[in-house]
């Protein structure tokens, strides 16, 4: 029986074969140790199962027979890497901050002419997916059950599912719209079979107070500058943090690899901030340890705890230390 292979799959085939030979020279030399050698066909076989289905983001779109009167329109758009900022105007560095890997987008249509455009996004890791989940919701959607997370706002729909940010938007809010945006979401729902958790780091937010849906999970100083502005620059190094949006008051945890970067980390945002015109008074305690600046509107009290940099953002009260010393517990006991 011939086998129609592509170029591509031969390589990927003979590096398969190769590995195969080594190891089973080197298993051969295990006294009593069976070889069971697969025919070449089944290894062919093996080979393109990793190349088809869930290795390609083109699997996840909806096809023809799967969302009743929506029917893609056009060829699907995809972009890998760096080709995103060539796909999105503008738009692709938080993409990026947050950990991109791939996308592909495709526009729908039903047979009334409303249309729907779809968005999969693939991202580095769970965490990832979460991350610009959270940054790109408000909050003020309904959550409805879809994946790990999902929110829907007005004529549009977000959801997060392990590695994946799906993204569907439709151009009204009306009722045929909107059960569209659902009838797709649950068509992606079904195939992306991984399934992600919420970063540990956002355990060490307080519960008391929270809102529901008031959470923020950044990678990198973008995702922390379109949420509150401290200074121009990148004041805190930051690779992994949360913000916590409560009702009179905002907390920022920022976590680094250990205390001598959060140190360097806390120095350099307090000399900026000291600097800053926008912050009229400062006080800093002993050690440089815990820092308070302020302003008209509201006041930010900084506190260096390990390798971590604790931030209250708000009017002054008497909550503040027992808001820093809730956080300051679930860093020594995240589980709790």
């Amino acid at each position: 029986m011939w086998y129609s292979i592509s170029k591509n799959k031969i390589t990927q085939l003979s590096a398969m074969l190769l590995c195969l030979t080594l190891t089973q020279s080197l298993l051969g030399q295990i006294p009593n140790y069976q070889i069971t050698q697969l025919p070449v066909y089944q290894l062919y076989q093996i080979s393109n199962q990793s190349l088809s289905g869930q290795d390609d983001i083109a699997f996840y779109l909806p096809q023809k027979n799967e969302t009743g009167t929506w029917q893609p329109t056009g060829s699907p758009e995809k972009a890998v890497g760096e080709d995103l900022f060539l796909l999105i105007n503008g738009g692709a560095e938080i993409y990026h901050e947050y950990g991109f890997k791939q996308t592909i987008m495709q526009s729908y249509e039903n047979e009334n002419g409303k249309s729907i455009n779809l968005e999969i996004f693939e991202m580095e890791n769970p965490a990832s997916a979460y991350g610009i989940y959270s940054f790109k919701t408000s909050g003020r959607g309904k959550e409805i059950p879809l994946g790990d997370k999902a929110s829907l706002e007005d004529y549009y729909l977000n959801f997060w599912k392990g590695n994946f940010l799906v993204t569907i938007t439709g151009f009204d809010s009306e009722q045929e719209t909107i059960d569209g945006l659902i009838t797709i979401a649950k068509v992606i729902n079904s195939k992306i079979k991984s399934k992600g958790q919420i970063p540990l780091l956002i355990r060490l937010l307080p519960e008391e107070n929270l809102r529901k849906s008031g959470v923020k999970y950044l990678k990198g100083n973008l995702a922390l500058f379109n949420n509150y502005e401290f200074g121009t620059g990148d004041l805190f190094g930051l690779n992994e943090g949360v913000i916590g949006d409560y009702d009179q008051y905002k907390v920022f945890i920022f976590k680094y690899d250990d205390k001598n970067e959060s140190e360097k980390w806390f120095e350099n945002a307090k000399n900026n901030i000291k600097s800053n015109a926008r912050f009229d008074i400062y006080d800093i305690s002993l050690y440089s340890e815990y820092s308070v600046f302020g302003r008209k509107e509201d006041r930010i009290f900084m506190k260096l705890y390990y390798e971590y940099i604790i931030i209250v953002v708000g009017t002054m009260t008497t909550k503040t230390n027992k808001i820093i010393e809730k956080v300051q517990s679930k860093i020594k006991n995240p589980l709790e």
